[in-house]
């Protein structure tokens, strides 16, 4: 009987299904709506997150995972449900999931991702590293005993790793990636022009603006938020060379980390390294500039794969079939 495997990427913005020969089939915002009157769950995924600053006081917006860990199991178990449920809908064999999670995970958090995937009607359950799926959704062999290196920077966390005979052989995780910025951006705008910003917002100037090296790229965006020197609505123009600085100091963070994780890296491994380049994958990866500061802190070649905001769900689906082609 033919197997069925899905993919989950379960990460803090987003959770995108993918399978072995279809890549990415299904992806939404890992958010969910709450009427705390009735514990009513309103609205996940998209509809959800139209809802962001525009409920009333008695619905709660929650986003139940953070750095990729679950904090409210009761919201990712409706996610998960939910989400495998739709993509499944029409299959009578259970699938074979696999999850990627954080390198740094806990024994006890992986347990959780367990049980919330087999409750949404797996039929087995395979765990793999996010820089592990990465490297597989970007189409490197990681079977053979040759280093390579990815740094997959998610929504909550940032994974280094490097990978040898399809497992990890130095690793480092920073809770430094996608919203970190977005934050750092809207916390900037705040002290820098009185101006509250959404973090809607925030992230559409990290999208559309932002830039962490210098360069002759010079973006310009429109923002509207709430003046605190008017208490009143208010409007600003905001340009890259505003958000230099903020967005510039995190991204050195990643940088200096995977200069750390390439300086324990064992010499063999490391010429390999030098020759095949760092790997970039993760929605940050896409921050203008991010490729150009690693490679310049490293001395490292560095390539943002195609794709980069799917590659870990692309591979995470690929996982189950390889890993069962190692044991044979």
């Amino acid at each position: 009987m033919k197997q069925y495997d899905i993919g989950l990427d379960l990460g803090t913005t987003s959770i995108i299904i993918a399978t072995q020969e279809q890549g990415v089939v299904f992806h939404q915002p890992s958010i969910g709506a709450v009427d705390t009157r009735s514990s009513t769950i309103l609205a996940v995924g998209d509809k959800a997150l139209r809802m962001v600053g525009r409920v009333p006081s008695y619905i709660d917006i929650i986003r139940p995972l953070r750095d990729g860990i679950i904090q409210d199991h009761r919201m990712t178990n409706e996610l998960i449900v939910r989400f495998i449920n739709e993509v499944c809908r029409s299959r009578i064999i259970k699938p074979r999931v696999s999850v990627c999670v954080p390198a740094a995970i806990t024994g006890i958090e992986a347990d959780a991702v367990v049980e919330a995937v087999m409750a949404a009607g797996a039929r087995q359950v395979f765990l793999v590293d996010e820089p592990v799926a990465a490297a597989l959704g970007a189409g490197l062999d990681i079977r053979k005993p040759m280093g390579c290196m990815v740094i997959d920077i998610g929504g909550g966390s940032t994974d280094i790793a490097v990978i040898s005979m399809g497992g990890r052989v130095r690793a480092a995780s920073l809770p430094v990636a996608g919203n970190a910025f977005d934050q750092c951006i809207a916390q900037y705008v705040q002290e820098k022009f009185n101006i509250a910003i959404g973090p809607l917002t925030a992230e559409a100037l990290k999208k559309q603006v932002a830039c962490c090296t210098k360069s002759e790229f010079e973006g310009v965006m429109e923002i509207r938020g709430h003046s605190w020197e008017t208490n009143l609505p208010a409007r600003r123009l905001v340009y890259t060379r505003d958000l230099y600085l903020p967005v510039q100091e995190l991204a050195a963070r990643i940088a200096a980390t995977a200069r750390n994780v390439l300086e324990s890296t064992p010499p063999e491994l490391a010429a390999d390294i030098v020759d095949r380049g760092i790997v970039l994958a993760g929605g940050g990866a896409l921050l203008r500039g991010m490729d150009a500061l690693i490679e310049q802190r490293t001395g490292v070649n560095t390539l943002t794969v195609q794709n980069a905001m799917h590659v870990v769900a692309v591979g995470t689906g690929k996982y189950a079939e390889i890993m069962s082609r190692m044991e044979s």
